[in-house]
C-alpha cells in the first residue's frame, strides 16, 4: 500500500526520511537548548504555508507569539504577512494566558483548553500542518506522571485524527536516556547540539518513523540566514 506523503521541503531532511512525513502522522522532535528545534518546526509550517498553501498552526506554550514572529524573521520569514494571508497562525498558549482565562470563570482545564483552541483554529484555516512548543510545559501541569502520559497520548491521538494533518510536538530533551514520550509517538526526530575539540556541532538523528524506510545514521546539520539545511550525504560519529 503506497503512503501518502507530505514533504518538509527543509533541505536535504526529506531525502532521509523517504521523501516526507506520512500523513496524519505526529513527529516528536527533541533536543536540548538551542538544538534548532523551534527553527525546525517553524520551518516545515512556512514552507507549508509559502510554497504549497497548506495553512499551519503554531501553538505556543513557552514563548510569546512576538517572540516567535521576531526569531523567524531572523531567517527571512514573515509571519504576521502570512498570518493576515490567512495561512499560518500563531496561538498563545502559555499558562500565563490561560490563568487569564480562567480568572474570567472558564471551567476547562488547561489540557482541553490548549486543545480546543488548536482544534479550532485548525477548523478555522484549516491547517494542514501543526506544531505544539512544548510538550515540557503541558506535561508541568499535571499532579503525576499517570496523568502526563494519559493526557499526551489523548492529545496523539487526537491530532492523529485532524484530516490530512502532520503533526509536530516539541520536547526539551537534556540527557541522552530515552523518554516516555519518544515511546508514545509514532516518529521521533532528535537534534543533537554537542561540544567537539573545535567547538560544537550540530547533528539529526530520525530515531524512528514508522511506514518509513529512513536513514539510521547522525546526519550534520547547519542553522543558516534561511534556515535549516541538512547534509544527507554525510555522517557524524559521536561515540
Amino acid at each position: 500500500m503506497r503512503i501518502e506523503r507530505v514533504p518538509s521541503d527543509v533541505p536535504g531532511l526529506d531525502k532521509i526520511i523517504g521523501g516526507g512525513f506520512p500523513k496524519q502522522s505526529v513527529t516528536l522532535i527533541s533536543g536540548g537548548p538551542g538544538s534548532g528545534k523551534t527553527t525546525l518546526a517553524l520551518q516545515i509550517l512556512v514552507n507549508g504555508a509559502k510554497q504549497r498553501n497548506e495553512p499551519g498552526v503554531y501553538a505556543t506554550l513557552t514563548e510569546t507569539p512576538e517572540e516567535i514572529i521576531l526569531n523567524a524573521s531572523s531567517f527571512g520569514w514573515d509571519l504576521k504577512h502570512l498570518e493576515d494571508k490567512g495561512v499560518l497562525k500563531v496561538l498563545d498558549l502559555r499558562p500565563s494566558r490561560f490563568l487569564e482565562f480562567k480568572s474570567r470563570g472558564e471551567s476547562e482545564t488547561f489540557f482541553s483548553w490548549v486543545w480546543n483552541s488548536i482544534r479550532q483554529e485548525v477548523e478555522k484555516i484549516r491547517a494542514k500542518r501543526v506544531a505544539i512548543d512544548s510538550l515540557n510545559v503541558l506535561s508541568a501541569q499535571f499532579q503525576n506522571e499517570y496523568q502526563s502520559r494519559r493526557a499526551v497520548m489523548n492529545l496523539i491521538e487526537a491530532l492523529q485524527r485532524l484530516p490530512e494533518c502532520i503533526s509536530f510536538l516539541l520536547f526539551e530533551q537534556i540527557t541522552m536516556e530515552r523518554t516516555m514520550e519518544e515511546f508514545l509517538t509514532s516518529s521521533v526526530i532528535i537534534l543533537h547540539y554537542v561540544p567537539v575539540k573545535n567547538g560544537m556541532i550540530r547533528a539529526i538523528q530520525i530515531l524512528k518513523m514508522r511506514r518509513t524506510d529512513h536513514s539510521e545514521n547522525f546526519h550534520p546539520f547547519d542553522i543558516t540566514s534561511k534556515g535549516i539545511k541538512v547534509n544527507p550525504n554525510e555522517t557524524v560519529v559521536f561515540f
